[in-house]
């Protein structure tokens, strides 16, 4: 009886034993899985941070152009300032282009559109962040109230991409802007990040001037 009541107390230490080492894998297990979601989750908030960067180097350099450089009294087809594509130029659903694409056809964060000439103090890693504009209609006012051939509201779709450090972590934006051209007005600098409340300031306040809307695409 005394054997039999030890080594039922043995298997019993053994069951536990076991039971306890099962926790104990489980929750190492649940620890790097929390582990790995808390990275993916900051991964994908750096994919996002980039493309809200590439978004304002679009805005600003939107609104550093001076209405000479857009084609006076020209809707359709017109020339437009540097790095700002026409209408159906660009694929309806850039978000699903691959990072070879962007590398050919956006402009890099952090490098001057026309000279690619990088700019600043920290620039971002290669391929971390790109922009692009494309405008999508222009609403010229009529010549007898301003006498401007090149007044008028142009509206433009802004995209932003941004990578994390993962290759699988990319967040695109896109944005809704108007833009008056009113002839009359100071624009923004460039490369610095200009605010666009402050550059929405210069134009009569019942002119559309600003974001209209944004949507995260991917």
């Amino acid at each position: 009886m005394r054997m039999r009541a030890h080594g039922i107390a043995l298997i019993m230490g053994l069951l536990l034993l076991a039971a306890l080492s099962l926790l104990a894998v489980m929750s190492a297990n649940g620890m790097v899985l929390q582990r790995r979601m808390a990275a993916n989750f900051e991964d994908r908030a750096l994919a996002l941070e980039n493309a809200d960067l590439a978004a304002a180097a679009a805005r600003a350099w939107l609104d550093s152009r001076a209405d000479v450089e857009r084609e006076a009294g020209c809707q359709a087809g017109c020339l437009l300032p540097p790095s700002i594509h026409a209408v159906d130029e660009l694929p309806p659903d850039p978000e699903f282009e691959s990072a070879d694409w962007w590398r050919s056809a956006a402009v890099p964060t952090g490098t001057h559109p026309e000279s690619g000439e990088p700019f600043g103090t920290a620039p971002l890693p290669a391929g971390a962040s790109y922009w692009l504009i494309e405008e999508l209609h222009f609403a010229p006012f009529a010549e007898a109230t301003l006498g401007l051939a090149t007044a008028g509201i142009g509206y433009y779709r802004l995209y932003g991409r941004g990578s994390g450090k993962q290759a699988g972590s990319v967040a695109v934006t896109e944005s809704i802007v108007a833009r008056p051209w009113q002839g009359e007005y100071r624009p923004a600098d460039f490369p610095t990040p200009a605010s666009a409340t402050a550059f929405c300031r210069q134009f009569d306040p019942q002119l559309p001037c600003g974001t209209l809307a944004w949507r995260q695409r991917k």
